[in-house]
This record gives C-alpha cells, structure tokens and sequence, in this order.
C-alpha cells in the first residue's frame, strides 16, 4: 500500500520538479527563490494528476494480474489426478 501511495506522489509532483530543473538550466545554474511565480501551475498540476491516476491504474491492474496468477496457480491439478487417491 505504501508503494501505491509513494509512487502517487512521486508522479505528482514530478511536473514541478522538472519544471524546477528547467528554469535551474535556462537560468545557467541559478534558482530564483520566485521561480514559481511565472509557473504554469494549472498545467503542472493537471500533468501532475494524469501521470498519479495513470500509476495508480497501473499499479492496480499489475497487482490484479499477479493476484489472479497466483490463484490460478493452486487450484490448478494435473490431469488425471483425483484428490484423495493414490495411484
């Protein structure tokens, strides 16, 4: 559970850190303390949640995945065996 709620805000905020990186490089290695005053921030935040729900969906569906491979695996016999009986 911890991992889905980590890699969630990891993708969220992924938006701002790249966009910190950038104005780092356009600005030769200087941060400005107001960096984000000229943000696009509606645009980060809507990059930020695309990226956390497509995780999230992802995650999920790989987590299903291995759940139903798993209960496959158990109640799947052998062809021609009977619990119970010996051969």
């Amino acid at each position: 559970m911890i991992r889905v709620v980590l890699a969630m805000i990891g993708m969220f905020f992924l938006p701002f850190f790249l966009y910190a990186a950038y104005q780092y490089v356009k600005n030769s290695g200087e941060l400005k303390k107001d960096f984000l005053k000229d943000a696009p921030i509606n645009w980060l935040i809507i990059a930020g949640t695309i990226l956390a729900m497509g995780t999230l969906g992802s995650l999920v569906s790989s987590d299903i995945l291995e759940y139903e491979r798993q209960q496959r695996a158990t109640t799947e016999k052998p062809a021609g065996q009977t619990p119970g009986r010996s051969p």
